[in-house]
């Protein structure tokens, strides 16, 4: 098997996870008789513990020069974490179990993406877009199977075979990270005052802000589009497809994003990203079929796909070959940790205000929009240089 090969299944089973517990994670939750504000204080346990987490992993495997050993370790602690996760059955105990999960999993993103970028570097082909894809398609497959399979089982609540389809996906990668490449280290490892110096980077730490303000703004489309979709009345196997299609124009746009950088800058492209996803959470907010939640999952290409081929971009031009990982940590933690601890929080307690998943799209929607404001703002150190670089390898 080639390294390229071990990357995409990698991707692949990770992300299968992602789209297990995205989708489903919350109506099993709901299933067992929790709150919107227990799903979204227990979910959101994840995000708070990601900027230690990543971060502290991260500086291991740089100062030890060892990312893919550092990744094995991180990947087979998530996985004796999450075998508990299917007897887990009350808010403190799934508490407990994500939080010990959290403490190894957090670190995996980051740590697989300095890898597989470095690794690009030395073996530009494929690019990284080509290889990350597969955790697009990933996500797809896995997300499609479990909403046919929990509508074949009954849509029953608290069905247990959520939590042990999670389980099954870490130990898939837990298992795949014990023979990833390794890219070749450099000759010393950075010292501590470079790595603190990424947080010290104002120009860096503002984008990263605005990249926080996005994702954020898509947390409850990430934690509640399950329920909203039970919520309106409809099948399991609607959330699947919904989330599908989304996947297959999120693969499209990553596809595209080498021709589309070449066409514009990274600026333009990040304010087509929040103004199409501004649009789509608008109208989601006033859906009640499944036809229009099943085709406004087309704007995915924007809201995650032009987003994340930017979005890396930016990283693998302001971030030094040797300060990969601690990079990527960063990016990781204050992204996916800042921006979906609020953003967790937030829709779990106007879930249980408003009855509803709709009032929080509309108010995404405007997320989105501050999203654009401070994106026009920002200083272009970072997104000048004219067109944008080609997809990140």
């Amino acid at each position: 098997m080639s390294p390229a090969t071990r990357l995409r299944l990698f991707y692949f089973a990770y992300y299968g996870c992602v789209g297990t517990l995205l989708p489903y994670f919350a109506p099993y939750l709901r299933g067992l008789g929790f709150s919107g504000e227990q799903i979204g204080t227990v979910q959101m346990i994840g995000p708070l513990v990601a900027v230690p987490t990543a971060i502290a992993w991260a500086t291991a495997a740089d100062r030890l020069r060892a990312p893919a050993r550092v990744l094995g370790l991180a990947t087979a602690w998530a996985f004796l974490a999450v075998l508990f996760l299917p007897a887990a059955r009350t808010p403190v105990a799934v508490g407990l179990v994500l939080l010990a999960y959290a403490l190894a999993d957090r670190a995996v993103v980051p740590l697989v993406d300095s890898l597989t970028v470095e690794w690009t570097i030395h073996h530009p082909e494929p690019s990284y877009a080509r290889i990350r894809l597969f955790g697009s398609l990933g996500f797809a497959v896995l997300t499609a199977s479990m909403g046919i399979l929990l509508t074949w089982r009954g849509d029953r609540p608290g069905d247990p075979f959520v939590p042990v389809a999670v389980a099954a996906c870490v130990g898939a990668y837990a298992l795949l990270a014990r023979r990833l490449p390794t890219p070749p280290a450099p000759p010393h490892p950075p010292r501590f005052r470079e790595m603190a110096g990424l947080l010290r980077d104002g120009p860096l730490l503002a984008l990263l802000l605005v990249f926080a303000v996005h994702w954020g703004a898509t947390s409850p489309f990430h934690l509640l589009f399950g329920l909203f979709v039970r919520d309106l009345g409809l099948p399991a196997r609607v959330t699947g497809v919904a989330m599908t299609v989304g996947v297959v124009a999120e693969v499209a746009a990553l596809l595209a994003f080498p021709r589309i950088a070449a066409l514009f800058s990274l600026r333009a492209i990040l304010a087509a990203s929040f103004s199409v996803s501004a649009l789509r959470w608008l109208l989601l907010s006033r859906t009640e079929s499944a036809a229009w939640v099943i085709a406004l999952q087309i704007l995915h290409a924007f809201t995650f796909g032009l987003f994340w081929g930017a979005a890396m971009d930016a990283m693998s031009r302001a971030i030094p070959s040797r300060l990969r990982a601690t990079g990527q940590a960063i990016f990781a933690a204050l992204v996916f940790g800042l921006g979906n601890a609020v953003g967790f929080q937030l829709s779990g307690l106007g879930y249980d205000r408003w009855h509803g998943v709709g009032p929080l799209f509309a108010g995404a929607a405007g997320a989105e929009l501050v999203a654009l404001l401070l994106l026009l703002t920002l200083p272009g150190r970072i997104l000048s240089g004219g067109r944008a670089a080609a997809s990140p390898r």
